[in-house]
């Protein structure tokens, strides 16, 4: 399965507006898990391998102007004992020394 067609979660986090002292969270969101999300991660979880998610984060602000935290959740792709096509070709061109 390339990067590209692996399966991928996004979901945002918000200020707790419902915070009163510091032991209720900063910030607040849930993830709703799709069925091919899952079904990845139990294959993986065959295969004897732990399933391992990679996070990314950007900063937004709504149409409203709330600010948020938009995160990406993806599951994290082995690494083949084989460079990719693509890879050598990159290396190949590149002149550099290092």
């Amino acid at each position: 399965m390339s990067y590209a067609d692996s399966p991928k979660l996004d979901f945002a986090v918000f200020k707790n507006k419902y915070a009163k002292t510091d032991k209720h969270p900063s910030e607040v969101g849930k993830i709703e898990f799709s069925r091919e999300f899952l079904k990845a991660m139990v294959e993986r979880a065959k295969t004897g391998q732990m399933p391992v998610l990679r996070v990314a984060m950007w900063e937004n602000v709504s149409k409203a102007g709330m600010p948020y935290k938009n995160f990406r959740l993806e599951l994290d792709q082995p690494k083949s004992d084989e460079p990719e096509v693509e890879a050598v070709a990159e290396e190949e061109e590149d002149d550099l020394p290092f």
